[in-house]
């Protein structure tokens, strides 16, 4: 009896195992892609190129996916950006962004607003690297329920020049997998202040 105790104890324990590593691993997209899915010089494309949500061509859908600023940042102050779909007939959404300056480095730092979106990590399953720490944002699980996102972004002290945002915007219709999804792709240059 101690033998098949052991050997069920056992099998339980795997299957348990499993269906964490299994849950983590589909509830990772709902809750923000992995790093360097924006599109930007340097990144791994866009999650369109990943094999995933590859339904449709890149921006291909009738949605419009936007950024939207100010029209010029002041180095070391913090201005607010908007991302956002209109005409999208999707049931979920999600992005990412980041910033990058005209030698296609990441610059600035984001905040997150509310609990709609949030700061890509180092050394979660996302795969940021350490020196990139603060450079990408995303949706959050809540926030994939939204069509719109606000965020803050933090220009460097020391900025001179063109600051370019890319983000990349999925417009999901909620079934449960990658298929039938529409990814999108936008940017938003924005130039230092005349002061």
């Amino acid at each position: 009896m101690k033998i098949i105790n052991k050997s069920t104890l056992g099998f339980v324990l795997t299957i348990a195992a499993l269906s964490c590593l299994f849950t983590k691993t589909l509830l990772a997209w709902s809750t923000g892609p992995e790093a360097y899915r924006t599109g930007a010089p340097g990144d791994k494309g866009t999650c369109n190129d990943s094999g995933c949500h590859n339904s449709f061509s890149l921006n291909s859908g009738s949605a419009k996916f936007s950024i939207t600023g100010p029209a010029s940042y002041t180095p070391g102050k913090t201005i607010k950006l908007k991302v956002s779909f209109g005409g999208s007939s999707g049931k979920l959404h999600g992005f990412e962004m980041t910033a990058v300056d005209a030698d296609n480095n990441h610059v600035g730092k984001f905040k997150a607003i509310g609990k709609i979106t949030q700061v890509i990590k180092p050394n979660d399953y996302r795969g940021l690297k350490k020196e990139d720490k603060g450079t990408y944002i995303e949706h959050t699980l809540s926030g994939n329920k939204k069509k719109s996102w606000k965020v803050k972004w933090i220009a460097p002290a020391n900025a001179t020049g063109t600051v370019t945002f890319y983000a990349a915007g999925n417009d999901a219709n909620g079934n449960g997998t990658y298929t039938g999804d529409y990814i999108y792709t936008t940017t938003l240059e924005i130039s230092p202040s005349e002061e």
